[in-house]
């Protein structure tokens, strides 16, 4: 075969595999309801199975480089891809909710590893003109989850997952496709001798941040369910939280090989910029995972129609992540995050501030609301990622990398679950104001319920269809405080960014 069609072929497969391991978040969440329900739970619980999803995927980032080094590159590549398709059929095959609560989590170490061990397998043997383009399309592949993924994941539920498959179609074609990439993968991959490097493993460090992240993940799922700050449950995962994280932090200061380098913390850069794009990426996510299962629960939209909408961001996200890193050089880091970050505030400030009848439309009226998310996304990781390595050694800024992106898909996993429990004390804020003006003895209730006795409908009726109608009402108006307050967020951080240092 000519050197250059299969170099090329090799950069689409890497491609294909990039999307498949990040749409296992994105096309996934179109498909939420359905899957909880299904194994038994409420829909309060839906957000747990992609928690534990970034959970496992944040370690997995974490481990990634440590592995490849002690058993090879390659090896770990076609390992983990194997690894995650067999975990695509057991979360498939999953009766219980907890079962496939573990299966989603292998997938997340598996994607956490496959998405930087694919990239350095193929950076490696890829010519040196060309070495440019796997991060290129990796760059590609990760803003792509959450522009056209819920569209595949929807018309997938559409089209394939009827009945007799429903919503496991997506793990079952999942592990197809891995299976094939792999398989295509390792046919144009040239054999050469890597370089093995025997590290001794934080084993400690590991437990204990395990335990530390699962906990705290715990406590925000269970915001839904349980009261934060009377159950005795949540005071004791808090307690196990805040004994676990000072253990590793005293373990990982006194480790020579630590998993976690604490002592890039120091660096100034570094801690605005991670604080920074891990907070700011919660609130993008959660607002973005939240409308998407929202708009299928509240508002009965099919989960095509509802992924339909986000396409839209696709339209400037994929050119800019393609183009911009050719003008960083030319910018100022610190004012480039500072403009994505204020443009999100106004986006979501904006969002926030709606006429109540004209609600239900709202969100496919404004497209260019979309188109604007769609430019913040495609400058959001570049320039904060950029920030965050700014003034450190080559060396460095890959443990920089590594430990910042790992620290964004944990917050990533947190964000769903607090928009949410954030929206539903909302919900009950809103809809006890209603209950309050609607007393017993208001003069428009009682002619409201006049007109549907000239209906013939009884007063038990109309105080139901009342109460589901208040409910939808604050429902809206809990959503309305949670763009604004998100939007309020976007500004503070934008200031706290311009607190960086301009380094190159």
């Amino acid at each position: 075969m000519n050197k250059t069609i299969k170099t090329f072929l090799l950069f689409t497969l890497y491609f294909l595999l990039q999307c498949l391991c990040f749409f296992q978040s994105g096309s996934y969440t179109d498909i939420i309801p359905y899957a909880t329900a299904e194994l038994g739970q409420s829909q309060s619980h839906g957000s747990w199975t992609n928690g534990f999803f970034f959970l496992g995927q944040s370690l997995g980032l974490l481990l990634a480089t440590q592995i490849s080094l002690q058993y090879g590159r390659k090896k770990t590549v076609f390992f983990f891809a194997f690894l995650l398709a067999a975990s695509s059929l057991f979360c498939a095959l999953s009766l219980n909710f907890y079962l496939f609560l573990v299966g989603r989590t292998i997938q997340g170490i598996c994607c956490g590893i496959l998405i930087l061990g694919s990239q350095s397998l193929v950076f490696e043997q890829s010519p040196d003109p060309w070495r440019l383009i796997p991060l290129m399309l990796g760059a590609v592949a990760s803003v792509l989850p959450f522009t056209i993924g819920p569209m595949i994941g929807g018309y997938g539920k559409e089209l394939v997952g009827r009945e007799s498959m429903s919503w496991k179609y997506w793990f079952v074609l999942s592990a197809a496709f891995l299976l094939i990439l792999s398989f295509l993968l390792h046919l144009c991959l040239e054999d050469t001798e890597e370089r093995i490097e025997k590290r001794p493993w934080d084993w400690k460090g590991l437990i204990l941040l395990s335990i530390t992240i699962g906990s705290l993940q715990m406590i925000f799922n269970m915001g839904d369910d349980y009261e934060w700050f009377i159950s005795p449950i949540i005071d004791f995962l808090f307690f196990l939280v805040v004994v676990s994280f000072v253990c590793f932090i005293y373990v990982e200061t006194g480790t020579k090989e630590p998993l976690v380098r604490m002592d890039l913390f120091l660096r100034k850069n570094f801690l605005i910029g991670s604080f920074s794009l891990a907070f700011g990426f919660l609130l993008f996510y959660g607002l973005w995972t939240t409308l998407l299962v929202r708009l299928q629960n509240q508002s009965l939209f099919p989960p095509h129609l509802a992924g339909i909408l986000f396409v839209s961001m696709a339209l400037f996200s994929t050119p800019i992540v393609i183009w911009f890193p050719r003008f960083l050089g030319k910018i100022s880091l610190r004012l480039s995050s500072f403009v994505v970050f204020f443009l999100l505030g106004v986006v979501y400030c904006w969002m926030g501030y709606f006429d109540f009848y004209q609600k239900r439309w709202f969100w496919m009226q404004p497209s260019f609301s979309f188109i604007l998310q769609g430019i913040s996304l495609g400058l959001f990781f570049l320039s904060l990622t950029n920030l965050i390595i700014s003034g450190l050694s080559p060396k460095n800024q890959l443990r920089a990398v590594e430990l910042s992106s790992s620290i964004r898909i944990l917050a990533q996993g947190w964000a769903s679950p607090l928009i949410g429990t954030l929206i539903y004390h909302r919900i009950v804020y809103h809809k006890m104001r209603l209950d309050e003006w609607l007393d017993r003895g208001n003069l428009f209730l009682t002619d409201l319920f006049l007109r549907f006795k000239e209906q013939g409908l009884s007063k038990e009726i109309a105080i139901r269809l009342l109460d589901q109608s208040a409910i939808a009402h604050a429902f809206v108006l809990s959503l309305n405080d949670a763009f604004r307050l998100c939007g309020v967020g976007f500004f503070i951080l934008s200031g706290i960014i311009l607190l960086a240092k301009e380094k190159r």
